[in-house]
């Protein structure tokens, strides 16, 4: 079955990671996204594909594939470059750091009107998922950006920073897996 195509046949899941920017031209999140495409796990199915990093088309290609999906989870993955280990994000803030402009030259300062924080519901459940910590920050770049916007336009989204050399993908959809189970039974209690 060709990338373009996908057959769900149930519940599943979409994992977004970023490409390239700046430094970073082998984005290891987009490398994971691309490794879990067409897993199927416990009955879930995992589309996984690369966005840009950019403050408005990461968010619009998010939105129009959760659409056609319904997916349970869209988890996001970022680079963090200055750190070590993955790390689950708790929050997204409506703040973005002006200096630094997105793949497309774009700078923005907030992410219009709407809370200061938001929290993802799922960060907990994914992070216990993965064994990795959860972190209070996710920046003020994209990353951020994403989160905040995918939890205010209400999709059920999670995201997780790693490390330059990435994490095994085989954890990141196992991990997923695993927390899209743990939604479907709360919602079948």
């Amino acid at each position: 079955m060709g990338r373009d195509v996908v057959e769900c046949r149930g519940v599943n899941a979409l994992v977004l990671g970023f490409g390239p920017f700046g430094e970073v031209v082998d984005n290891p999140s987009s490398r994971i996204a691309r490794a879990v495409w067409g897993r199927r796990l416990n009955g879930v199915d995992i589309i996984g594909e690369a966005m840009p990093v950019s403050y408005g088309r990461s968010v619009s290609l998010a939105l129009v594939r959760a659409a056609q999906l319904r997916p349970a989870l869209v988890l996001g993955i970022g680079v963090a470059v200055r750190r070590e280990a993955a790390m689950v994000e708790r929050y997204g803030r409506n703040r973005a750091a002006t200096r630094a402009a997105d793949v497309d030259g774009v700078r923005v300062r907030s992410h219009g009107e709407g809370p200061a924080v938001l929290e993802s519901p799922l960060a907990e459940e994914l992070a216990g998922a993965l064994g990795v910590p959860l972190s209070s920050d996710a920046g003020t770049y994209v990353c951020n950006a994403w989160l905040y916007r995918s939890l205010r336009c209400g999709l059920p989204a999670a995201f997780l920073h790693v490390p330059r050399q990435g994490i095994e993908a085989d954890r990141v959809a196992e991990a997923v897996a695993r927390v899209v189970n743990i939604l479907e039974r709360r919602s079948a209690s």
